[in-house]
């Protein structure tokens, strides 16, 4: 059995490569293999990545996409994150098993992760200010 995606109308999907949205009623998609998928809610664009977890986030969103780039993305990834872990030591336990995840190739729950630590990011950064 396959992942079944329920879609509300007008919501959109990035579907291996193809940006599909729901024209109609609600609509339910089983996709009956692995391929990579993120609904719209889930994608930062890339001007929208401001924080460097954010960074880390569309790194780890252009591997998911783009796995024969996955070695040159990979050490673009692991230099940010020993840049982040230098500055906020604090956010190693979150980052670590996202980072595990990804080298892994374990991509959706990677990017499930690294949404954690963003919003852990963002309460540093407005405790901060």
């Amino acid at each position: 059995m396959g992942l079944k995606l329920k879609l509300k109308p007008n919501e959109r999907v990035f579907l291996n490569g193809a940006l599909i949205r729901n024209a109609g009623t609600g609509t339910v998609i089983e996709l009956m293999n692995e391929v990579p998928m993120l609904r719209e809610k889930d994608i930062l664009l890339q001007q929208d990545a401001k924080s460097p977890c954010q960074k880390l986030y569309l790194i780890a969103q252009t591997l998911y996409f783009d796995a024969a780039s996955h070695t040159a993305l990979l050490e673009s990834f692991n230099a940010l994150l020993e840049i982040i872990l230098e500055a906020a030591p604090s956010l190693r336990e979150l980052l670590e098993p996202a980072a595990t995840k990804l080298a892994n190739a374990q991509y959706y729950p990677a990017l499930k992760a690294l949404q954690a630590v963003i919003t852990y990011e963002s309460e540093l950064i407005s405790y901060a200010e």
